[in-house]
C-alpha cells in the first residue's frame, strides 16, 4: 500500500498556474516510481483569490492549508505569502541550491531568535541523511550553539567557518559545502551568492514549521511577462516540490530522483529561452518531461524508496 500526503497547492497570478501544473504532473510520476501518492488540494491566493473572492486569503485557503501536511506555492511574488507564512509555525529557513550534476547545498537558518536550537537540530538531521558533514558559519555564540547540539550527533563531522571566509567561498567554491548552519545576520547573504545566477544552477526554498505544515516555494521568477506563453522554466518549482517530498514527508529517495532529474535536464536537457543565447528554446512541458524521462537514469536504487 503506498504512503499518501496531503499537499495544499497554493497558484497565484502571472506564470504561478503553468508552474503549478509541472510540479503536480512531475510529482505524480515520481510517486509513481516510488509507490508514494500526493494528494493534492488546489486553492488561489493573492490577486488571483482576490478577484474571484474578494479576499487574499479566502477562508476554503485558508482552510486546505490547515489541514494539509505540507504547502507547495506557486507565487513567490505575490505579497499575500507573508498572510500564509503567518498562518504557520515556521520556525526555519532552508534554502537549497543544485548546480551541475551532482553538486547540491542546504543553507539552513532560524527566522527567530528563539528558533536557533531547533533549526540546528533540523539542520543535523539534514546532514545524517546525506553526507554526515555540516558546516557552522556564525560568531562564538553561534558555533557554542552548534557544538552543544553537535553532541547528541556525534557521527556528524562539523566544521566552523567565520562568516568573512565561508561568503567568499560560497561564490567560488559552493561544492565544497554540503549542509550549512547560518546565524541570522548572515543567512540572506549566503543564500543569495549560492543562488546567484550560473550555468545549471537552480535554487528553492524551504520554511519549515515545528508544528503543522511546512511550506516550499520557488525562487522568485519575476515571470509575469512570461504568464501564458508556455515557456518559463520549471527547475525551481520542481526543486521546491523535491525538497517537499524530503523535508515535510521523508521521501529521501523520491526527492534525489526529482532532484536529480532536474540537474540533469538544466546541464543536458532542452534548454527553455531564458537559459539561451540564440535558438528556438523549450517550452516548459519538454523541459518537464526531459525531467520525468530522466528518472530512471537518477533514481538513487541503493536506497529505499
Amino acid at each position: 500500500m503506498s504512503a499518501t500526503a496531503k499537499v495544499a497547492c497554493l497558484t497565484g497570478a502571472g506564470t504561478a498556474p503553468e508552474l503549478m501544473a509541472e510540479a503536480v504532473f512531475a510529482l505524480e510520476r515520481v510517486g509513481r516510481l516510488h509507490n508514494f501518492r500526493v494528494d493534492d488540494t488546489h486553492a488561489a491566493f493573492g490577486g488571483v483569490a482576490f478577484a474571484r473572492a474578494g479576499q487574499m486569503v479566502p477562508p476554503a485557503t485558508r482552510a486546505a492549508i490547515l489541514d494539509a501536511d505540507a504547502v507547495l506555492v506557486a507565487g513567490a511574488e505575490e505579497p499575500a505569502l507573508d498572510e500564509v507564512m503567518r498562518e504557520l509555525d515556521l520556525r526555519a529557513q532552508a534554502t537549497r541550491v543544485r548546480f551541475g550534476h551532482e553538486d547540491d547545498v542546504v543553507v539552513v537558518a532560524p527566522r527567530f531568535d528563539d528558533a536557533c536550537e531547533w533549526a540546528v537540530e533540523r539542520t543535523f538531521a539534514m546532514a545524517e541523511r546525506r553526507t554526515m558533514r555540516l558546516a557552522s558559519v556564525g560568531d562564538a555564540d553561534w558555533q557554542e550553539l552548534v557544538a552543544t547540539v553537535a553532541t547528541s550527533h556525534e557521527h556528524v563531522r562539523v566544521e566552523n567557518v567565520e562568516p568573512k571566509i565561508a561568503i567568499p567561498l560560497a561564490a567560488f567554491d559552493a561544492g565544497r559545502f554540503d549542509v550549512v548552519a547560518v546565524a541570522p545576520p548572515w543567512a540572506e547573504a549566503m543564500g543569495e551568492i549560492l543562488a546567484a545566477s550560473a550555468t545549471a544552477r537552480v535554487a528553492a526554498h524551504g520554511l519549515l514549521a515545528e508544528h503543522g505544515p511546512s511550506l516550499f516555494v520557488p525562487a522568485p521568477d519575476g515571470g509575469y511577462a512570461l504568464a501564458g506563453t508556455g515557456v518559463v522554466n520549471p527547475s525551481s518549482m520542481l526543486l521546491a516540490a523535491a525538497m517537499m517530498l524530503d523535508l515535510a514527508f521523508g521521501q529521501t529517495a523520491a526527492a534525489a530522483t526529482l532532484a536529480g532529474a532536474v540537474s540533469a535536464a538544466l546541464v543536458d536537457g532542452p534548454q527553455t529561452p531564458d537559459l539561451l543565447r540564440r535558438g528556438i528554446g523549450a517550452t516548459t512541458r519538454e523541459f518537464t518531461t526531459r525531467v520525468v524521462a530522466g528518472f530512471q537514469l537518477t533514481q538513487p536504487w541503493g536506497s529505499a524508496a
